[in-house]
């Protein structure tokens, strides 16, 4: 039995970091885990992956033999990756039983917004599969970036329409103070609205206003859990709450 899990998030949000925490988490309390990095541009990684797109396509490769830049070797790495979609699934299907973290390109929007996202989504999800959306702490501190990100959020999940957890990585690097602001916009979005209120005026308040009903109606579906993928924080509820996802809070390990 294959738990899928794609780990989405922008840019520097830690997607490879929390990859690792959670696989290094499950494996501590014996769960069977298999990592899967889907980036083709990736240096380093923080963990070991079981199953790596790497053997089969590149970045550099493209930069090297057609002269592209960076974001241009992306697309075309991730284009043809699809190409070996095969070889990649009946790798990750011979790993083994469990959960299976899918660690996405960096770059996102080079990912998810092209149809070749959600094909390779398809293609490897099973049918229990969902999506872990992150929010970097950092770059949240302000209402309007707080709301902007989790916009972005939302267009994630339109786009692929699959189970969807948000987490708010890099607690460990706000002070109390900001992360108890940022905590009541969550419980409370009228707080959230009232800051954004105080730095927005004009049209861009009017507009925000409008944009505000969504996030409210958003935030009331999706929560948003508090994790730092750096220290371990929060990964405990985040498996709770994946185990709802999938079998209604049963541990999948005393199931047939």
């Amino acid at each position: 039995m294959l738990f899928n899990v794609f780990i989405i998030g922008p840019a520097g949000s830690g997607k490879s970091t929390l990859t690792h925490s959670l696989s290094q988490w499950l494996l501590a309390h014996d769960i069977d885990v298999v990592r899967v990095n889907l980036d083709p541009a990736v240096e380093k990684l923080p963990y070991e992956p079981d199953v790596d797109v790497r053997e089969w396509v590149r970045a550099d490769f493209f930069m090297e033999k057609y002269g592209l830049g960076p974001n241009g070797a992306i697309i075309a790495s991730v284009d043809y990756m699809a190409t070996q979609i095969e070889k990649i699934r009946e790798e990750v299907l011979s790993s083994g039983s469990g959960y299976v973290i899918f660690d996405t390109p960096g770059q996102m929007e080079l990912f998810v917004f092209r149809d070749i996202g959600e094909y390779l989504i398809s293609q490897l999800s099973e049918k229990r599969s969902c999506i872990i959306f992150i929010l970097d702490a950092v770059v949240a501190l302000r209402a309007s970036s707080f709301v902007s990100s989790l916009l972005l959020s939302a267009s994630v999940f339109y786009r692929f329409h699959k189970p969807m957890i948000n987490v708010l990585n890099k607690i460990d690097f706000i002070n109390g103070k900001y992360l108890e602001k940022i905590l009541g916009w969550i419980d409370n979005p009228e707080e959230l609205h009232d800051e954004l209120r105080k730095e927005l005026v004009g049209t861009k308040l009017e507009l925000s206003t409008n944009i505000y009903e969504t996030i409210k109606e958003y935030l009331d579906i999706f929560n948003v859990l508090l994790v730092s993928a750096k220290t371990g924080a929060g990964i405990d509820t985040l498996y709770t709450v994946l185990q709802q996802i999938y079998l209604g809070g049963e541990d999948y390990i005393v199931l047939p």
